[in-house]
């Protein structure tokens, strides 16, 4: 090995810069690193804002459907030679998520690991160990090695996936339609003004309306102080046919709270927007119609939020989206791992 061999080699070694990307909960560990006695910086670590002037991405703690399509957009940009490393069970098995529908349960399904962290939480000399692992073998290769590379099917698994949630909507939805004409056994009594349950102690009243008369109701109490939507909950009835809804609203000058209670059919759920009486609605009302399946009619915005790009199903809050039954069949082929 020739002198310029070796300098490019300890130089290499001593200058893994580390993709600034605190995917998920494992990260809180890594800060730890960059203090004494541990003091990374003196093996030349760094975390890089950008992935092209990088080496190295760390897997810390669970992954999202959404997290895996960004960091393999981000991976491709990563220089050769490239190293990945798995922090945390969650990138291992799934960990603690091993049945959520909105997460994968390996991250060298996708990629190439250098190395794994076990733990929940890792801690950071473990980190700290790993990297020292993956020091000396960059010592140790030609700068020309490929290190990690992306699994060849690591796109088209993700796509086989979301097929698949896809098309469990479509039955969900299917299903869903052939009970259209089925009779809701549901009781309902609307009670506004008037309160129907009411505790003194938390300065609570519960209060209930025909989903016609929502609107009017709330620009009601709006004018009368109760200005803070807090949140819209939402309570699934399969063997009713239902879904409730309950506006909690609040009067910041008081601490009273008025919980305003309604309903709608679950085959073709839909109840009128009021982002335009409550802004915070136009928020929560998306979150609703994503986990829930409750359509707000004339919301200007209503689209996934928070389970774009995590998942394709039907809402998966319904108690009769059995998420844990489909992860079993599609992720484990039926065995429930490790359970």
């Amino acid at each position: 090995m020739s002198i310029l061999d070796k300098l490019v080699r300890w130089a290499r070694s001593r200058s893994i810069w580390m993709i600034h990307y605190c995917s998920a909960c494992g990260a809180v560990e890594f800060p730890p690193l960059v203090m004494s006695p541990l003091d990374w910086e003196r093996y030349g670590y760094m975390p890089a804002p950008s992935p092209r002037q990088s080496d190295l991405y760390v897997g810390m703690g669970y992954l999202t459907k959404k997290t895996v399509k960004l960091f393999l957009n981000m991976y491709r940009q990563v220089p050769e030679p490239r190293f990945v490393a798995a922090g945390c069970n969650c990138t291992a098995t799934g960990g603690l998520y091993w049945d959520s529908y909105a997460t994968y349960k390996r991250l060298d399904e996708f990629v190439e690991v250098e190395g794994w962290v076990p733990g929940c939480m890792p801690m950071p000399d473990d980190y700290f160990s790993l990297l020292e692992h993956l020091r000396r073998k960059n010592a140790s290769t030609r700068l020309e090695t490929h290190v990690s590379k992306i699994r060849p099917d690591a796109f088209e698994k993700i796509a086989r996936y979301e097929e698949l949630e896809k098309r469990w909507l479509k039955e969900y939805l299917d299903k869903a339609s052939k009970q259209a004409g089925e009779q809701a056994n549901y009781a309902f009594t609307p009670s506004y003004p008037e309160c129907y349950e009411v505790s003194n102690k938390h300065k609570i009243c519960k209060t209930s309306v025909e989903k016609e008369r929502l609107r009017t109701v709330l620009k009601e109490l709006k004018d009368q102080g109760f200005s803070l939507l807090i949140n819209i909950n939402a309570v699934d009835y399969p063997e009713k046919g239902v879904i409730e809804l309950y506006y909690v609203l609040e009067n910041p000058g008081t601490g009273e709270q008025k919980w305003v209670k309604t309903f709608t059919q679950r085959v073709s759920p839909i109840v009128d927007s009021v982002h335009d009486i409550y802004p915070l609605a136009l928020y929560i009302e998306r979150e609703v119609y994503e986990m829930m399946g409750v359509e707000f009619r004339n919301h200007p915005s209503l689209r996934k939020w928070i389970l774009e790009g995590n998942w394709e199903g039907p809402p998966p809050l319904r108690k009769d989206v059995d998420t844990v039954g489909f992860v079993v069949k599609v992720m484990y082929g039926g065995y429930k791992y490790g359970r």
